[in-house]
């Protein structure tokens, strides 16, 4: 039963239990989950634990995409958690856009394996109890809202209600980096989604995460995955 996947989910609210536990780690976009006490969207850098035998309701955009790992046992540092959600590190996280390509091309069980493998490693150095400040999750609610939107600083402290020095000091210990790339690495993911799993053109692309002008897009996608979006339309 220990894997990975990678999923994506519908606007329609469903809702089901299993018998193992389920981590779901969203690669672009969102999912609103709701189970026992708690009700909130998960989204890129944050990681939802769901127990085995627990019920729980979800939704997602249909272009959002999502590792999942499915386990028989949880890691130690997960059992111990104050609440079912927390952030990623920078390493798991780059880990999981390398894992998204490998799933799409993995030929055999030992290469799963090995994927799997390397995965728990890193979910063990997680620190799972460094919960995100509630100040700092309606700021990301905000952003994930509409990518389009072009949030300044001063912004997104307001919806804080921190000055812009306090804002960056509590997001960076939330979200181990800055607003800045946060919401860069929210636009690029989606983005990279979009232009793997839709048919819209690399403009209109551009546009639905912020970039109105398509040559502005073009490099800040290159700059992020040192690939540009025309050269990725190409090999899928």
């Amino acid at each position: 039963m220990n894997s990975l996947s990678i999923r994506y989910y519908t606007r329609k609210i469903h809702s089901h239990q299993h018998h193992y536990h389920q981590l779901v780690l969203p690669l672009s976009g969102y999912i609103e989950l709701e189970m026992n006490n708690f009700a909130a969207p998960v989204g890129v850098g944050q990681c939802v634990v769901i127990p085995k035998n627990t019920l729980h309701a979800f939704k997602s955009d249909e272009n959002a995409r999502f590792i999942v790992a499915d386990l028989l046992e949880l890691p130690n540092n997960l059992t111990t958690m104050n609440a079912p959600c927390f952030s990623i590190d920078d390493k798991l996280m780059s880990y999981l856009s390398f894992t998204q390509k490998q799933l799409q091309c993995v030929t055999n069980i030992d290469e799963a394996a090995l994927c799997f493998n390397l995965f728990l490693v890193l979910l063990r150095q997680q620190t799972t109890n460094a919960t995100i400040d509630p100040r700092i999750n309606n700021v990301l609610l905000l952003i994930k809202k509409d990518l389009s939107i072009d949030y300044t600083l001063n912004d997104m402290a307001a919806v804080a209600c921190l000055s812009v020095t306090q804002f960056k000091a509590v997001f960076k210990q939330c979200m181990h980096t800055s607003p800045v790339k946060h919401h860069t690495q929210l636009r690029m993911e989606h983005a990279r989604s979009l232009l793997c799993y839709s048919d819209l053109p690399i403009a209109v692309i551009g546009e639905q995460v912020g970039y109105n002008d398509p040559s502005a897009f073009s490099r800040a996608f290159t700059c992020y995955f040192k690939q540009s979006p025309r050269d990725l339309k190409k090999q899928l």
